[in-house]
């Protein structure tokens, strides 16, 4: 070993990721490995570098950040050792990582040693003849070293892809890898002998979500955003680690605030709520292996076309963004052809077109037409008119006890929500006990306080707080049961049943025309549909029909679900 200034020494270690613990590498097995060998050499410490962070990359700033250190320090205050465990666990990114460890430190004059003893010192071939040369002097380990940090950077990738390649199936199959989404949490399960990992329904918070998307349909925002914080949502609470000494110190905590506007239209939009897969490891969205928090269609209700997701045929999905199949970006309404909008295209499933062209005779002649990337569909407005008639006459229908039955069945259904309600109301009333006692402590604290700067913030906290404390009680009072909902609800079936071809064909209010045909059509139809009698109806006309069959209704049907008063 060449002479040198002091026994005073640099100790280095780092890890790439926490799990390196599981294997006996973590910045404590390091240090003391590097600790006994110092010992050994009567070597004195005088630094620790120490960093848990990726060591994958060449040229990482850790490394140039110890030598511009040791640089600052005056040559008879350096250290004339630098030690670290390995080079494999210091230099992950190979040789080039290395040779600028190991150069830049002989250019300080820091000789760099590892307890594995790899690194030899190094020697003079003519030293035999008394003469030194600068290509005489070799290092007889440098081809053991460069392949030691060849062989590490090798091991990485051999690591990585072992590890990334196996997550990246597992989603692709999908499945779930790292941390789960909130309003989930993670569940291993066995699948062929194998362990594999699906998200499911947070108890405590995945009813924060599933009210989001239901509220979303029929509710503003703001109302989205009020009531879901006064049932107690708060983002979820994660702790905030130190940069240094491998995350051991926890320096604070993000999250537990309330849901804002912004936040919620970034929830709502994400697939993954209604099972759909998005990540950047595929090659287009799958469907998971676990079921999301609600449906695609009341994701896509919730999005009103932001976010459509589409189901083909084949199985496969598709993504839209600010979608709407049933409506043409520039929208005019036509008094001449009222159902242009309501009732679709056969060809393309999009909404028709209206034109009056004129004839040899001059008289003009209206038609309803599309030829939207397909072959010219059209049919006259008198034709069209007439098998819409037929077909809307076809629905008229004569009460033989079925609306008593139908507005029974809905009560029936509105008791089983009256306890949800009851559950929603409770958790709100325990939000607003909560939001006291907190607001209690600050106004306890205020009056201690004699610190005007505190006060100030005391102050602001205190008035937020009022504020959330109001809000919650309002949400609270307005969950309540209103039967004549119900009550009005089935008058308005029941005179749009009885009268379908004044409110369908005759409307002249076109806003309120598309409204009712959504009320009665589940989907609205094609011109071929309304001609052939097969367009998808409504839950009433369903009913109705099943009624007249049967003569009876059971009362436990699903999707009657009354929303939540405005």
């Amino acid at each position: 070993m060449k002479e040198t200034r002091n026994n005073d020494c640099y100790m280095g270690c780092r890890v790439s990721t926490p799990k390196q613990a599981q294997y006996g590498e973590s910045l404590e097995d390091q240090e003391k490995a590097i600790r006994v060998y110092a010992h050994k050499l009567n070597f004195n410490i005088v630094k620790i570098y120490s960093e848990q962070h990726t060591a994958t990359k060449s040229g990482d700033s850790f490394i140039d950040d110890i030598l511009i250190e040791i640089k600052k320090q005056s040559l008879n205050n350096r250290a004339s050792f630098f030690i670290i465990k390995s080079i494999d666990r210091f230099c992950r990114a190979g040789t080039t990582e290395y040779s600028k460890l190991k150069t830049g430190l002989e250019e300080l004059d820091v000789t760099l040693l590892d307890v594995s003893g790899i690194i030899q010192p190094k020697i003079n071939t003519l030293e035999h003849l008394g003469v030194e040369f600068l290509w005489s002097v070799i290092s007889p380990s440098e081809k053991n070293e460069m392949m030691k940090a060849q062989d590490s950077k090798e091991e990485v990738s051999t690591i990585l892809t072992r590890m990334i390649g196996a997550e990246v199936s597992l989603v692709q199959g999908g499945y779930k890898v790292r941390e789960s989404n909130d309003g989930f949490t993670n569940k291993r399960i066995f699948v062929d002998n194998k362990k594999k990992m699906i998200q499911v329904p947070n108890l405590e918070r995945a009813p924060f979500f599933i009210k989001m998307f239901e509220m979303s349909i029929t509710h503003t925002d703001k109302e989205v955003v009020d009531f879901v914080n006064a049932m107690g949502y708060r983002s979820r609470t994660q702790k905030r680690w130190s940069g240094s000494k491998g995350k051991k110190i926890i320096i604070g905590y993000r999250g537990g605030v309330t849901l804002t506007i912004k936040q919620l239209q970034k929830i709502r939009q994400r697939p993954i709520y209604c099972g759909i897969n998005t990540e950047k490891w595929l090659q287009s969205p799958i469907r998971t292996q676990y079921e999301g928090l609600v449906s695609i269609a009341t994701f896509n209700s919730a999005n009103k076309g932001k976010v459509f997701i589409e189901e083909k045929k084949d199985g496969s999905i598709v993504i839209h963004k600010d979608y709407n199949p049933h409506q043409l970006k520039r929208m005019k309404d036509n008094p001449l052809f009222p159902h242009k909008e309501v009732v679709l295209c056969p060809q393309c499933a999009k909404p028709f077109l209206g034109s009056s062209p004129t004839g040899k005779s001059g008289k003009s002649f209206p038609v309803y037409h599309c030829a939207r990337h397909h072959k010219y569909f059209g049919v006259s407005k008198k034709e069209f008119e007439k098998q819409l008639t037929a077909f809307i006459t076809h629905l008229k229908y004569k009460d033989g006890g079925f609306f008593k039955s139908f507005e029974a069945t809905l009560i029936n259904k509105f008791r089983e929500k009256e306890k949800e309600l009851g559950e929603v109301s409770v958790k709100v009333g325990a939000t607003v006990s909560e939001l006291e006692a907190e607001k209690n402590k600050n106004i306890e604290a205020f009056t201690s306080t004699k610190n005007e700067i505190i006060r100030a913030e005391l102050e602001k906290k205190i008035e937020i707080l009022h504020s959330q404390i109001e809000n919650a009680r309002e949400q609270r009072n307005s969950v309540e049961v209103q039967e004549n909902d119900i009550h009005s609800f089935v008058r308005y079936v029941k005179d749009l049943m009885e009268h379908p071809v004044e409110r369908l064909v005759k409307q002249k209010n076109l806003t309120a025309l598309r409204g009712l045909f959504g009320l009665v059509f589940e989907e609205l139809p094609t011109y071929t549909e309304i001609v052939n009698g097969t367009p998808k109806l409504s839950l009433p006309y369903k009913l109705a029909e099943e009624f007249r069959i049967n003569k009876s209704l059971p009362v436990t049907l699903p999707g009657i679900e009354p929303g939540l008063p405005a």
